[in-house]
């Protein structure tokens, strides 16, 4: 199984120590690998201008590649947060043999524009950021860390509910969690968080109008104060993709559950091991029809012999890409 990060983060939030997805998924007989794309935490780049297309092209293909090698599988399940679920998406609409099992995407889309999405703002600062080659995003975030946690503000709640994380998480991730960004990645995105959805680098593929060709079953997750994300926005792409493949499961009090959920409450909230994760590996071992997840908490498909990292950002197997 691969656990992907998101879009200026590496593997740190499926590896926070003693809050692991991976290690959690690990110990339930799953076979896991937490990867770092090129640039992100112990992954190099050669340089800074690459974008979502080099991400699909070379890195992702690389990474599929070496699990299925090691692990013997033919299909690798894959967990994406944020962007790393929208690779998920737009690698198996693309590819004619994916070979993905069954996906999980958390806090992503096709497109951010439904129900409104914080990236939007990003546009008003655009003409700024182009005369940059980078966006020192992690410098800033580990800056600002020490201040995170002890009153609300915005670059918290960007990521994080609050109520639902305690201080202690939210100063460690933004510490530890992010990492620079490069423009040019940036402007690949652009469309999925506030112009025009997803498109490929060439503009011929506008990922939206062929989500139904996306071939494995998905569970998306949506936080209800995602403010990255909407509940609305993952329900929009989950019906492009089709009912019979793609389903919600949103979190947050109107949901039934204790609190409301941020963009990473749903990796490392305070009630994620109990509300959210449990959903997540009912996915995983479910199998046949998307209605069949809810009622088969069987054994994974996955081969049982653990590989998830251990505790820290040193811990993962990572493949190479350049």
């Amino acid at each position: 199984m691969l656990l992907l990060h998101g879009l200026g983060a590496n593997s740190y939030g499926y590896l926070y120590p003693g809050r692991s997805l991976a290690e959690r998924l690990s110990r339930n007989g799953f076979d896991c690998y937490v990867a770092e794309l090129r640039g992100a935490g112990q992954s190099g780049t050669r340089h800074w201008r690459y974008d979502l297309e080099d991400y699909l092209q070379w890195d992702v293909p690389a990474i599929l590649s070496l699990i299925r090698e090691t692990s013997g599988q033919q299909e690798v399940h894959w967990i994406g947060h944020s962007m790393g679920g929208v690779l998920l998406m737009c690698h198996g609409i693309r590819e004619a043999e994916p070979h993905i099992g069954r996906g999980v995407c958390i806090g992503s889309a096709l497109d951010y524009r439904v129900g409104g999405s914080g990236f939007e703002r990003m546009l008003k600062a655009r003409p700024l950021l182009e005369r940059l080659s980078v966006v020192p995003f992690g410098a800033v975030t580990h800056l600002l860390s020490p201040l995170m946690g002890r009153f609300r503000n915005p670059v918290e709640l960007f990521n994080f509910w609050p109520s639902n994380v305690e201080p202690g998480v939210v100063r460690a991730v933004h510490a530890n969690a992010f990492g620079a960004i490069p423009v040019t990645l940036l402007n690949s995105l652009v469309g999925a968080l506030a112009e025009e959805g997803l498109r490929s680098r060439d503009r011929s593929l506008r990922y939206l109008d062929h989500a139904d060709r996306f071939p494995s079953p998905l569970l998306l997750l949506a936080g209800s104060q995602d403010r990255q994300c909407s509940v609305a926005a993952a329900e929009a792409t989950a019906r492009a993709i089709g009912s019979d493949r793609a389903q919600v499961a949103a979190f947050g009090k109107a949901f039934g559950h204790e609190d409301e959920y941020g963009h990473f409450d749903l990796l490392l909230g305070r009630r994620a091991p109990v509300e959210v994760w449990p959903r997540i590996e009912r996915w995983l071992s479910a199998a046949g029809s998307v209605s069949a997840a809810e009622e088969a908490p069987g054994v994974s498909r996955c081969d049982p012999r653990a590989c998830a990292g251990r505790p820290g950002r040193r811990g993962a197997p990572r493949a190479s890409h350049e």
